[in-house]
């Protein structure tokens, strides 16, 4: 019975210190084209109709040349906080991008948005992931 309890908490403790990890990107957004000067200024609320610029910086440098850029919309109206896909766009990037792209959008309806950036190899794990606003 001692040897049954002490493989079980073996289990356990496996499970809980063995747990799988990604690593993540970050993404950052502002009203004013990415900058140097400006590039850690992190705004989360948005005018409709306003260009949301953003700037998404890869955990490390990335392999594949191709990354997809999903923006969707969190909604209430789905019984579990359901979500709407605004926006999805493949992107190439170049040599000297490999680490980071920037880019804008425009978004003209109110709301809780969330974005994601995946690698073109996993879809299944997004690189990065962050919130924002429109009012």
């Amino acid at each position: 019975m001692i040897k049954l309890l002490k493989i079980f908490i073996l289990v356990i403790v496996s499970f809980c210190l063995c747990s799988c990890t990604f690593e993540r990107g970050l993404i950052l957004f502002n009203t004013q084209p990415v900058t140097r000067e400006n590039a850690l200024q992190d705004q989360k609320v948005f005018n409709e109709g306003q260009r949301v610029y953003y700037l998404f910086i890869a955990p490390k440098k990335m392999n594949n040349e191709f990354i997809r850029v999903q923006v969707f919309k969190m909604t209430d109206k789905a019984p579990w906080g359901g979500n709407e896909v605004v926006r999805t766009k493949d992107y190439r990037l170049m040599l000297d991008e490999r680490y980071y792209h920037t880019n804008y959008f425009t978004l003209y309806e109110k709301g809780r948005y969330v974005m994601q950036v995946f690698s073109h190899d996993d879809f299944q794990h997004p690189l990065a992931l962050n919130d924002f606003y429109v009012k």
